[in-house]
């Protein structure tokens, strides 16, 4: 049995997070922005870009059938994401993971995917979703994520049970 069919996996780069995507054939993906869509500080043509990438990529996963993207910030995109024959949703401001009522209507199985265990990870846990945790290499995340990421290392087996080895 996968992590993922446990509600909990890990990827670090597109290929493996694609890989993971057509194993749990979901049928909603939601997605965070910073920093697998774009970085923190990046430019709204950034942003754009990351957006057509990600759904493009998507596009092969035949089981999906809404993409919400979902971030925190303010930023959004500068029109409406649109892909064929997939429903795309963008949440700015999303207030994760207190607010739900904005996935309720979301087919059903769902992964969130994201690299926050505390936003991300929590919202997957109140909707009933598997968490893909995106763990890159990186270097020059803002210190709030820093801080987050910390503290969700701590909480992850209290939130996603013992069967996960701990962080390195």
């Amino acid at each position: 049995m996968s992590t993922l069919s446990r509600g909990y996996g890990e990827f670090s780069d597109e290929q493996e997070l694609l890989e993971r995507l057509r194993q749990g054939s979901p049928r909603t993906l939601i997605i965070d922005i910073e920093p697998l869509v774009a970085y923190w500080d990046g430019s709204q043509d950034a942003l754009d870009r990351g957006i057509v990438r990600v759904l493009d990529a998507v596009a092969a996963v035949p089981s999906v059938t809404v993409v919400c993207f979902a971030t925190n910030s303010a930023r959004r995109p500068s029109a409406q994401p649109r892909s064929p024959g997939i429903r795309v949703v963008y949440l700015a401001s999303a207030r994760k993971p207190a607010q739900i009522k904005p996935y309720r209507s979301f087919p059903r199985p769902g992964i969130v995917i994201g690299d926050q265990l505390l936003t991300d990870g929590l919202l997957a846990k109140r909707l009933g979703y598997a968490f893909l945790h995106y763990r890159p290499r990186l270097t020059g995340a803002p210190i709030g994520s820093q801080v987050l990421h910390g503290l969700g290392r701590l909480a992850r087996r209290a939130v996603f049970g013992s069967n996960h080895p701990p962080e390195p």
